[in-house]
């Protein structure tokens, strides 16, 4: 039998490389391998390090630590944040207390255990932040923070 005929090339670009698309899927993929291994070593995900960093992050600026704030700040969708901050619950990390200002809210509190996971993995995870962007100058990795910035909220403003 013979081979079925390979489809004609669709792709818009001469080199892989070319996409933006591309090139982001690629340092997603080797910057998410480093944070495994670094996020490894406290027992958490990725995504559950997202949660605890926002929420660190919340208390340090007075911000409500409230689901919504937490979709919001990190981008991660509603489904996937509330079983992440289950998990957290089960494990000892954190709480789910009533919202003092808003009755249909909760706000998700540290546990004792919590606040030191997140007080180590913080810095473990800026110090592995630091090495993998290294490469970059500083004019370059204030560019590309901008790029990043800008095209963040572009998605943002045309959210369904």
């Amino acid at each position: 039998m013979p081979k079925p005929e390979l489809p004609k090339a669709v792709f818009k670009y001469e080199q892989a490389d070319d996409s933006a698309g591309f090139l982001l899927w690629k340092i997603t993929a080797l910057w998410q391998a480093q944070l495994q291994k670094v996020l490894s070593e406290f027992g958490i995900t990725q995504t559950q390090y997202a949660i605890l960093a926002s929420l660190a992050w919340f208390a340090q600026h007075q911000e409500a630590p409230t689901q919504a704030h937490l979709v919001d700040h990190t981008k991660i969708d509603k489904m996937t944040l509330s079983k992440a901050i289950r998990k957290l619950e089960e494990v000892g990390l954190v709480t789910r207390e009533d919202s003092a200002q808003d009755s249909r809210a909760f706000n998700i509190c540290f546990t004792e255990q919590g606040s030191q996971v997140i007080q180590q993995a913080v810095v473990a995870i800026e110090t592995a932040d630091e090495a993998f962007f290294a490469c970059l100058s500083e004019p370059q990795l204030q560019a590309y923070k901008s790029l990043m910035a800008t095209i963040i909220a572009s998605q943002s403003q045309t959210k369904p």
